[in-house]
């Protein structure tokens, strides 16, 4: 049986390279460690059962893709037990970020969960989940990982991203519409800012002469930097301005410098290397958030900044004032069951996150100015749209078009609400959750915010090259989030 490849599933299918690999990586902690006959059981039942797709493989013929049954499927192929020699810290960091650089083989399903121990099969233990992107996008396959655990009422992560009012069951209808309405407002926009921009250059100037030559400095300066004058522009209209949000996010999208710091010049390797931060209790981030007049995702992307910031400093790298990621945004609403396929129904945006702001009050309120015009303005849309035009190109241009957007962002970062309760696999209880975002282009960093049983959790994927000592970066994170909440306590 065959079915049709989704255009926007195809996107992610394609767009494996050699040291960029398209998979979705998770990891849940065990003390006890579930027996791997229980958990083959469990994905077999609730998983591989209900989605077909899981026991199919991508097949090219005339140029037309589509998912076709693997007659030897084998899920002892796909859920297997992999020995450490020790269970500790290092071995598993080791081991995790050698699976990063291992494709799936397209003869088979695209997917694996490994039962992860040390030599006790039944001590602490990890199982460790890999889907290529293609399936399906992270909301899913956190929701996948949810149906195969037992849980309590009310677990399932809340609707994460941006809902699109109904359109995201025509996603391209209104994309045009939204962004020629927002090109004729940004014109009408910048021809109104540029007249008040030159109108009070021209009078500052007369007034004092002297400040001529400044004035021509920035003038050049915004020139070479075009995103500065698109800021410069827009900072003074209200934060829920659509139009001149999304005139505003679209170009820094199409005019942002690419992405170079000393410290990543160059192209990734092959090989990667991971870390995390596991079970640090939400409360106090909450409070503290709060107090600065911020959300928790503004504190989370607060800390991820000052933990850059100090790495970068420590390594003797120019850090830029500005470093750009890709962030996903779900285009549907996340409820409590799976819904009747997979697939990818979410699309990416740029976020420029400021580094080197040292006051935490300031650096929380410019993130919170950021993230709340990136909400309001017809970005995420747009960048769907695109998404579905790029799955329609040849190949060869859907990949320089990738690599375009792609060259502007250091990486990938998500944030995923994940169940406020524990859970449990094959009996056992999931002491943490994390998970790990794929990276595109020459990107060597992704990082993934995940919160699980009232606790935060973040997943850190580095290019071996180019981060070779991820839990150096993890360490500045986890000091950085200390500090955030020990500046709330104190105000």
């Amino acid at each position: 049986m065959a079915t049709p490849i989704k255009a926007q599933d195809l996107t992610w299918l394609l767009m494996d390279r050699p040291n960029n690999l398209m998979q979705v990586n998770g990891l849940m902690f065990f003390d006890r460690t579930p027996s791997r006959q229980a958990v083959a059981d469990i994905f077999m039942d609730r998983a591989v059962l209900k989605f077909r797709i899981l026991s199919q493989i991508p097949v090219e013929e005339d140029g037309e893709w589509s998912w076709v049954d693997d007659p030897h499927f084998d899920l002892g192929r796909h859920v297997r037990h992999v020995e450490l020699a020790s269970f500790d810290h290092e071995t598993l960091r080791e081991h995790v970020g050698s699976q990063f650089s291992v494709p799936f083989p397209r003869e088979h399903p695209l997917w694996e969960v490994q039962v992860v121990t040390g030599p006790d099969p039944k001590g602490p233990g990890a199982v460790m989940t890999r889907f290529h992107h293609g399936l399906a996008d992270g909301i899913r396959l956190v929701q996948l990982a949810l149906s195969v655990c037992d849980r309590a009422e009310g677990a399932t992560p809340r609707t994460v991203g941006r809902n699109t009012d109904g359109e995201h069951h025509n996603p391209l209808a209104g994309v045009l519409r939204l962004a020629a309405s927002s090109v004729r407002d940004g014109v009408d926009f910048a021809r109104q800012a540029a007249s008040t921009a030159l109108h009070a250059g021209v009078s500052v100037a007369t007034t004092n002469p002297l400040d001529l030559p400044h004035l021509v400095e920035e003038a050049v300066d915004l020139a070479r930097h075009p995103v500065r004058l698109i800021d410069a522009m827009t900072d003074h209209a209200a934060l829920d301005n659509e139009s001149s949000n999304s005139w505003r996010e679209v170009s820094r999208m199409l005019l942002a410098d690419e992405s170079q710091t000393g410290a990543w010049a160059g192209h990734p390797g092959v090989e990667k290397t991971v870390a995390w931060i596991d079970g640090y209790p939400l409360a106090g981030l909450r409070a503290t958030a709060r107090t600065l007049g911020g959300t928790l995702n503004d504190l989370l992307l607060a800390a991820v900044s000052l933990g850059l910031t100090d790495y970068l400093r420590e390594r003797g790298a120019d850090a830029p004032s500005d470093l750009s990621w890709l962030m996903p945004i779900s285009l549907q609403p996340v409820d409590a069951s799976l819904p009747p396929t997979l697939g990818n129904h979410f699309c990416v945006v740029q976020l420029s996150m400021p580094l080197g702001i040292d006051d935490h009050r300031a650096l929380v309120r410019e993130l919170h100015q950021r993230s709340t015009r990136l909400k309001n303005s017809a970005e995420p849309i747009i960048a769907f749209g695109t998404q579905q035009l790029i799955a329609h190109a040849p190949a060869a241009f859907a990949r320089e078009v990738t690599n375009y957007f792609s060259g502007k962002t250091v990486g990938l970062l998500s944030n995923v609400p994940g169940p406020r309760v524990e859970l449990t696999l094959g009996g056992m209880p999931v002491r943490s959750m994390l998970g790990w975002v794929p990276t595109s282009g020459d990107q060597p960093l992704g990082v993934c915010l995940f919160t699980y049983n009232d606790s935060l959790n973040i997943g850190f994927a580095c290019d071996r090259r180019m981060i070779p000592d991820p839990d150096n970066l993890a360490a500045h994170v986890r000091r950085h989030v200390d500090d955030l909440v020990a500046t709330g306590a104190a105000r």
